[in-house]
């Protein structure tokens, strides 16, 4: 994404992130079927707790908003292990079909290997996930596990996908983009 302006940008997740929309999501058992949120209530209040318990840590969460106009689309989380150098990252795109989570995803992975200077980024979901599977490797992540069976969908046992990436793959991917 070097050199074009993304549709989305990131920004610090705070109080007046937690919208109605927000909350719809996350309550969203569709939206939601991949990721074990579903399994949870979220209230303004609880997601104001969430929203504390990243306070004092390194980790971040960010509000995913578009740049035209400022409305958020996503959240993004990345837990953060700084005496290790390593990033997970999480997200949830609430507007889906767009490229958002893409775009979003990109920037996240920019914001740990350039701003913060971590060594490696890994996340993960289900096998069933097709999209975010696709965003994994169009960031140039590789698969570097699987945990068999390891959640259930819809009743059913599902692997769960682990991908990673290390600082300097990272770097010469940039250098080719640039």
């Amino acid at each position: 994404m070097t050199g074009t302006p993304s549709s989305v940008a990131l920004h610090p997740f705070d109080e007046s992130s937690i919208t109605p929309e927000y909350l719809g999501w996350l309550n969203d058992r569709v939206l939601l079927r991949y990721s074990r949120q579903r399994y949870r209530r979220h209230t303004r209040e609880s997601s104001l707790e969430y929203l504390r318990s990243f306070e004092g840590s390194p980790s971040r969460f960010w509000s995913v908003r578009r740049s035209a106009d400022g409305v958020q689309v996503g959240t993004m989380t990345a837990f953060l292990d700084p005496d290790e150098g390593t990033g997970d990252l999480g997200i949830l795109i609430g507007v889906p079909g767009r490229g958002y989570g893409r775009e979003a995803w990109g920037l996240g992975m920019r914001a740990l290997f350039q701003d913060l200077g971590l060594r490696r980024v890994t996340g993960g979901t289900v096998a069933e996930n097709s999209p975010m599977v696709r965003i994994f490797l169009a960031w140039g992540m590789r698969l570097e596990g699987t945990r068999r069976e390891h959640q259930l969908v819809d009743g059913r046992p599902v692997d769960v996908l682990l991908f990673g990436m290390l600082a300097r793959e990272w770097s010469v991917r940039e250098d080719r983009r640039g």
